[in-house]
């Protein structure tokens, strides 16, 4: 039985009178398009395996090996670990052979007409070598592809070229760089020359040729799957997905659900669902009216860990534990004597929550002490989610900080356990330092501070939805830059395993 059946010793979140449950609307989302549908093209040794596994966190969605790259295009490859996935493999464009540009070209059009989002092709990844030895950057059949695309006989379906193995191009750089260009410099020094030598060359071998033969219309990331270059892999679904958002919304959603590697496009995903109901006009909401806001907290946590797709297998964050801990989160206020005055002026967005993750990590290994919430956070549900919604700034005050802390808590939960445990399920230990982690840091308290700032100037009732907007500010700007998240691990020691997991009893405080 998961944890979000089970009983704890509160009335259960879906306890308010047999009252029927509000309709979370990633359900709807997901019933229509229930999995992101791309279409990975290259030819072998391109390195789409290992791009697709590592993007979307499988091992099980194998593309062709074959020596002559072969590939059935219509078949369906599906993955046991990520149940919103859907690929579709072709081989490359080999030399003077036009069938496989007219095999795809059919592929395309055929998808495009089918009338269910969830049959049509939502993106399409063209692997490109980058060429190390002066040779062609597009063959033929590359060529006769674009010029498809380009001129829009392939229908609206996002194109993305995507260039491989860029690390290949920094050794390469490496190996060339003289003995007199690294005299006197440090290592970081001369590691950010060769970066730049290695982006000049990329962008006169690559970017400059490509961008004029496809006259800007396809858009392409340079990629590699190596450690170090993680944040390659988020621009990729950074682009993917505002190309696919464009195309297609819902089937945008379902990509920030199937992709492993940026969390800013999940919390891009969870704005955008929220604004399509439960987040508009939260002050006079039409769909809250007489529910209790159990019922109101119930459709907005599943609508938000909905969208992030867990590897959670025995439900933690939709546990009455998770919500109830949430609930008390809300209810506490930030510490307010770290600044009596309100947040610091110079406090810059993401910082805080990056120290916090960082002193939580060393925490979360080896076999250490349960890690504690310092909230009486118990696993009562807090008192203010049995009242009835009304439309007063208590209850909006309460709404817009839930919507909020959560988000920011799954965000930590993403980089610790990308950080402390990746490919391993999610865990009560990582789940319940991701919550230390947010409410030590300056974020909360600050949150608090704005959130209360923004309800003594608003006009709730008449105008624009200032108090939807407050919250996507508020996210936005405490959304952590993977770049600086990747680039801040050197500076804190990250554990090769998690420690073992712990129960939900340890969040308690004695005081």
């Amino acid at each position: 039985m998961s944890e979000a059946s089970k009983s704890v010793r509160n009335p259960s979140l879906l306890d308010h009178d047999e009252e029927p449950p509000l309709t979370p609307t990633t359900e709807s989302i997901l019933r229509d398009c229930p999995r992101f549908r791309i279409l990975v093209m290259g030819k072998t040794g391109v390195g789409k395996s290992r791009l697709i596994n590592q993007t979307f966190g499988v091992h099980d969605a194998i593309v062709s090996h074959t020596e002559t790259g072969y590939a059935d295009i219509d078949k369906e490859i599906y993955s046991k670990e990520n149940p919103h996935f859907i690929l579709h493999d072709s081989k490359g464009f080999e030399q003077g052979d036009d069938t496989n540009v007219k095999t795809v070209q059919r592929f395309i059009n055929e998808r495009s007409k089918m009338p269910l989002i969830k049959d049509k092709l939502h993106a399409v990844w063209l692997c490109i070598d980058i060429p190390l030895a002066g040779g062609r950057l597009l063959e033929t059949g590359i060529e006769q592809f674009l010029k498809l695309k380009i001129e829009g006989k392939l229908g609206n379906v996002p194109v993305i070229a995507v260039f491989t193995k860029y690390d290949l191009l920094v050794v390469h750089e490496t190996r060339l760089l003289k003995r007199v260009d690294r005299a006197g410099k440090s290592k970081e020094a001369i590691s950010k020359l060769i970066e730049q030598n290695a982006t000049t060359i990329l962008n006169e071998m690559c970017m400059e040729p490509f961008d004029k033969f496809v006259e800007m219309k396809v858009p392409h990331v340079t990629v590699s799957t190596e450690y170090g270059y993680e944040t390659r892999l988020s621009d990729l679904i950074q682009v993917t997905y505002e190309h696919v958002r464009d195309h297609l919304v819902d089937a945008s959603v379902v990509t920030a659900m199937a992709q492993r590697v940026n969390p800013r496009v999940n919390i891009q995903a969870s704005i955008a669902v929220g604004r399509r109901k439960y987040w508009e006009r939260l002050a006079t909401s039409v769909n809250f009216p007489g529910k209790k806001l159990q019922q109101c907290l119930e459709v907005i946590h599943t609508d938000i860990i909905a969208v992030w797709q867990f590897d959670d297998p025995h439900g933690y964050l939709a546990s009455n534990y998770f919500k109830a801990l949430m609930s008390n989160i809300v209810a506490a206020e930030g510490d307010e004597t770290k600044h009596p005055n309100g947040p610091a002026k110079n406090l810059i967005a993401g910082i805080s929550l990056i120290a916090g993750i960082a002193g939580i990590v060393s925490a979360v290994s080896g076999p250490a002490a349960p890690i504690v919430i310092p909230i009486a956070a118990s696993f009562v549900l807090a008192k203010w989610a049995y009242d009835v919604y009304q439309q007063t700034t208590i209850v909006l005050r309460l709404l817009m900080a839930y919507i909020i802390d959560l988000t920011l808590i799954l965000q930590n939960i993403f980089w610790l356990q990308a950080l402390c445990g990746p490919g391993q399920p999610l865990s009560r230990r990582i789940i319940k330092a991701a919550a230390r982690a947010y409410y030590e840091s300056n974020t909360k308290q600050t949150i608090s501070f704005k959130i209360d700032k923004h309800l003594e100037e608003a006009s709730l009732h008449v105008g624009p939805d200032t108090t939807l907007n407050t919250i996507v500010e508020l996210i936005e700007s405490f959304t952590i830059d993977s770049a600086e998240m990747l680039e801040s691990r050197r500076n804190f020691t990250v554990p090769d395993t998690i420690g073992d997991d712990e129960a939900w009893e340890a969040l308690r405080t004695e005081t």
